[in-house]
Formats: structure tokens, sequence, C-alpha cells
């Protein structure tokens, strides 16, 4: 599988996951372990937490220089987060905030998990995405619909 490919694929997993087509979006993340390498699923979970913070540019802006991402589960005090769960919410920061060796020694800890932790891992990522995208148009629909004037304005 070439890299146009893979990343068309990954485009459409995105969007069958944000229109809760879970099972094509799980079958479309199938085919793309099937047909890669290590290194190229790192890429896959780079290119999902970079939609992820773009959808969190869309929502909240631009970060000042002196703060940070941060994401919590939706109710920190439901049950222990499962280690895919955890892991998705941990490299999705990582990445936001530039921080490429957190977002490496993330990975490499969860392709070491069983081969169904690590696709866990990798599909939670996926869903964190999709509803993270999920939230962006509602809110984009609810403020089109009060006639706002859309998303927060770039600092520049």
């Amino acid at each position: 599988m070439n890299s146009a490919t893979r990343a068309q694929l990954v485009m459409d997993a995105i969007s069958r996951a944000v229109d809760c087509d879970f099972q094509v979006a799980s079958n479309l993340m199938g085919e793309i372990f099937r047909n890669s390498t290590g290194q190229q699923i790192y890429g896959v979970c780079c290119g999902l937490a970079d939609a992820a913070r773009q959808t969190l540019l869309r929502l909240h802006g631009h970060q000042g220089p002196d703060t940070m991402w941060a994401l919590a589960p939706s109710d920190p005090a439901d049950e222990p987060l499962h280690p895919a769960h955890a892991f998705s919410l941990r490299f999705i920061t990582a990445f936001a905030n530039g921080d490429m060796e957190s977002c490496q020694a993330l990975y490499l800890a969860a392709s070491k998990a069983s081969a169904d932790d690590y696709a866990h891992s990798v599909i939670a990522l996926l869903g964190d995405v999709a509803r993270l995208a999920r939230r962006a148009l509602l809110e984009l629909a609810e403020g089109l619909a009060e006639g706002s004037e859309g998303p927060a304005a770039h600092p520049h």
C-alpha cells in the first residue's frame, strides 16, 4: 500500500467514524493495519492526532505561547480508563503540544502490547478524533443557527 492510498483510507475511516459508521471505519483501519509496517502505523497515528489538533484549534483557537493542551476523559470520576483510551488521550495531547518524543514513547509502548491491545489503541485514537470532529460540527451548526460568525479567529 502506498502512502497516498493509506492517507485516503485514514481520511475515509475518520469520515465514517464521524458519521458513526463504526463497522466500516474499523474495517478500513484493519485494511491499513494489514498493509502497513509499524513505522507506517506510527505515521497513521500522527495523522489522526493532527486531525484532532486541527479540530482543537477550530474549537478553541490557538493557545498562547505559555499554555499547553490537556485532554481528559469526559467524566474522570468514572471507572479507570482502559489503557487504549489513556493512550489515545495522551497521544493527542503530546502531539498537539509538539512533544514528539512522548508520541514516540507512547506509540512504542502501545506497539509492544498484545496485537489486540495495539489495534484497540489505534482504534481508540480514531474514536477520539471522531468525537472531537462531531463536537466541532455540532458547535459550528449551533453557531450558524444562532447567526454567529463561526470558529475562533486566528490570532494574527
